[in-house]
């Protein structure tokens, strides 16, 4: 069953949650430990036609100096688990500089490219420290700071928002599957299951799992046998809370 929602690409949307925070160790563990501190405004990046460049805001909240280096990668729907590739689709700059402790540095996100595109493009934004040389005499372990950030690319056309919820009879088991039919991305809060519009319903997605990205073409799949065993071969009512709001299906549960 299709669901189509009104668009609200164009509104300021909130964007509460955190760019994804890695922390990887630059001298061995055994040592005493400090972290560096790096922050970054926006935690989102959307560009368009109309407006080609955003500035993120890099600041060192840290007690020492930081190296800092930028990388765009590609992102896309299509095999999820598939090396990550560098892109050169935006203009990144500076994409190396030093930060002084509690200084800051404003990075320019600059869209080049102006050729008509159907579907929003999608990139991750990565700003990490380099990890400096390990001095001889080193008697701690300094963790190395790394954002993950998304940008987004405004598509040419008119942003659509649509949704796809069906069953996936697969040989392992049947399971539900929410597809995104639109034009732009849209963020999966919660994804609940129930028998009925009256009966309790079991949240498959939600929780420790605070949200989902589904680019356009971009697709889950939850085998119900492992979320929701109680459903299996039985129709049942999706609920799914997005960014653009909480909407509902009916599915009929055709696998034997």
């Amino acid at each position: 069953m299709k669901t189509t929602f009104p668009n609200k690409y164009a509104a300021n949307l909130p964007h509460a949650l955190p760019a994804r925070l890695v922390l990887a160790a630059a001298m061995a563990m055994a040592a005493p430990c400090f972290a560096g501190s790096i922050e970054l405004t926006p935690i989102q990046i959307d560009l368009s036609t109309q407006a080609k460049v955003a500035i993120l805001t890099v600041r060192n909240t840290g007690t020492e100096e930081s190296l800092i280096q930028v990388t765009l990668n590609q992102w896309a729907a299509a095999n999820p688990g598939s090396p990550v590739l560098q892109s050169r689709d935006l203009v990144i700059t500076p994409a190396t500089f030093r930060l002084a402790a509690g200084g800051e540095q404003l990075v320019r996100v600059g869209l080049t490219n102006t050729t008509a595109t159907p579907s929003e493009l999608s990139y991750r934004l990565v700003v990490e420290e380099v990890p400096p040389p390990p001095a001889a005499n080193a008697t701690q372990a300094r963790f190395i700071v790394r954002h993950d950030l998304p940008v987004f690319v405004a598509p040419s056309g008119a942003p659509r928002s649509s949704l796809d919820i069906s069953m996936d009879c697969a040989v392992g088991g049947a399971g539900v599957r929410v597809t995104n039919l639109g034009n732009v991305h849209t963020k999966l809060r919660t994804v609940t299951l129930a028998a009925s519009s009256t009966t309790p319903g079991t949240q498959i997605m939600g929780g420790t799992e605070k949200f989902a990205y589904l680019l356009p073409a971009g697709q889950r799949t939850w085998r119900l046998a492992d979320v929701a065993p109680g459903l299996s071969g039985k129709d049942f009512k999706v609920t799914t809370l997005t960014d653009q709001g909480t909407f509902t299906a009916d599915v009929k549960n055709k696998c034997s």
